[in-house]
């Protein structure tokens, strides 16, 4: 009996802990950028070094989130103080998110799609140099990307991702597998969103990885998040006609 108290207590001592774990908040750039005016916010970029350069949020530090040293640099920060945190897309935002919920933080709020959202509602950025605007434009321009999706007598299927979106990883296969199988019907058109953040931004990119069909210049379908080569093959098979 005295054994079985014993582990009852263990088991509700862990649910109390477990109960005190902070709740991530996930907001849109509006409730973000009103906490971050906050005097005791704490803005925090798990981006790559290069990527913070480009362009961030004024006030943010970098804290690369497949860095070696992000979880010693986040612990570093006051734990009592509520934390902002972002990345391009929402999803390191995320997972660092969670990580700070587990880890001790008591107010922990996450950039819902990330910096393309806070962009996309033409929020102010800060470039590496610090100017006050958002840096030049890099990777494919917008006029560029209209004519790559416009070939005559094909469809253009494109692919919005990035190195370090497990998703996309998933996705690529099936992706590669079904333009295989259009023979010729359907072209690829890969664009990583680091290297293209400003037409991401301009396209309204709010996650990834993103499919996008078109048939001569028009959108006829999307997809977000990992499908199969089925679902992509009978999309291509649909709108080839």
């Amino acid at each position: 009996m005295r054994h079985f108290f014993l582990v009852m207590g263990c088991i509700a001592a862990m649910l109390a802990c477990n109960s005190q774990l902070a709740e991530v908040k996930n907001v849109g750039p509006d409730k973000f950028q009103e906490g971050i005016f906050g005097t005791d916010a704490q803005l925090v970029d798990v981006r790559t070094p290069e990527e913070f350069a480009d362009k961030h949020i004024h006030g943010a530090i970098n804290i690369n989130f497949n860095g070696p040293d992000f979880e010693k640099q986040m612990n570093a920060l006051d734990k009592n103080k509520p934390v902002y945190i972002y990345c391009l897309a929402g999803g390191r935002s995320k997972q660092a998110a969670s990580w700070a919920a587990k880890n001790g933080f008591k107010e922990v709020y996450n950039l819902e799609f990330g910096i393309n959202s806070w962009l996309a509602e033409n929020k102010p950025v800060v470039s590496g140099s610090n100017t006050s605007a958002a840096s030049t434009n890099t990777g494919m321009t917008y006029e560029e990307y209209l004519q790559r999706i416009k070939i005559s007598g094909k469809l253009v299927l494109v692919d919005f991702n990035a190195v370090w979106c497990g998703p996309c990883k998933l996705l690529k296969p099936e992706v590669n597998k079904a333009i295989r199988k259009s023979k010729g019907a359907a072209v690829l058109l890969d664009i990583d969103v680091d290297k293209n953040s400003t037409l991401a931004s301009k396209l309204n990119v709010r996650g990834i990885p993103l499919l996008l069909l078109y048939k001569d210049g028009r959108e006829v379908w999307r997809s977000l998040g990992v499908v199969d080569e089925e679902t992509i093959t009978a999309k291509i098979r649909e709108h080839s006609r």
